[in-house]
């Protein structure tokens, strides 16, 4: 009898929704970024527009890094 991984319980739309709705990026937000964009070989149109806007919301300075 084989088990399969458990999948996780969020998504990226969910992470990114979560950081853009708070305007920061917490230790949490970036363990689950990582987790989810490590999984993945390929990305889709939507999940780079989806990385793309924390990454420009982080470099236009509209969502800030919490660093505890």
């Amino acid at each position: 009898m084989s088990f399969a991984p458990p999948t996780p319980s969020y998504s990226l739309e969910n992470v990114v929704e979560r950081i853009c709705t708070f305007r920061q990026i917490t230790p949490i937000d970036r363990h689950l970024l990582n987790d989810i964009l490590s999984n993945r070989s390929y990305f889709g149109r939507r999940e780079q527009t989806l990385v793309d806007r924390v990454f420009d919301g982080i470099h236009e300075g509209q969502i800030w890094i919490v660093d505890n």
